[in-house]
């Protein structure tokens, strides 16, 4: 495990459930430092401690390991989605106006690539 990416992964989730480092501590049992350790990168968590980490948070563990799983893109979206629900419904269209726009072009740069490569 990337011990700097999961630590930012956990930081980021943590931020966003609106918790402290104490707060998200005393959720799975452990002390504020060694959650300090871990979003540094320093310290890596038990299984034990992931799972809790994990559902204190809301999401599933290979959200939080990130890029490490396979299913990570798949799981990301499920993600997104549910936090999307929460949002009014003119709002839900401006994000997937953007995301659409930001496919379209990933789509269209890859394919100009692929041309020239074939050229």
């Amino acid at each position: 495990m990337d011990k700097k990416s999961f630590g930012k992964q956990l930081q980021r989730y943590r931020e966003r459930a609106g918790y402290s480092q104490e707060a998200l501590a005393e959720l799975v049992e452990c002390s504020t430092i060694f959650i300090s350790y871990i979003e540094r990168g320093e310290k890596s968590p038990s299984l034990d401690t992931l799972i809790k980490l994990a559902n204190a948070l809301d999401i599933s563990v290979d959200i939080l390991l990130g890029k490490e799983l396979k299913h990570y893109t798949f799981e990301k979206l499920k993600y997104i989605e549910e936090q999307m629900k929460n949002l009014p419904a003119s709002d839900q269209q401006k994000i997937l106006d953007i995301v659409d726009s930001v496919v379209a072009i990933e789509l269209n740069y890859h394919n100009e690539k692929r041309h020239q490569k074939e050229c």
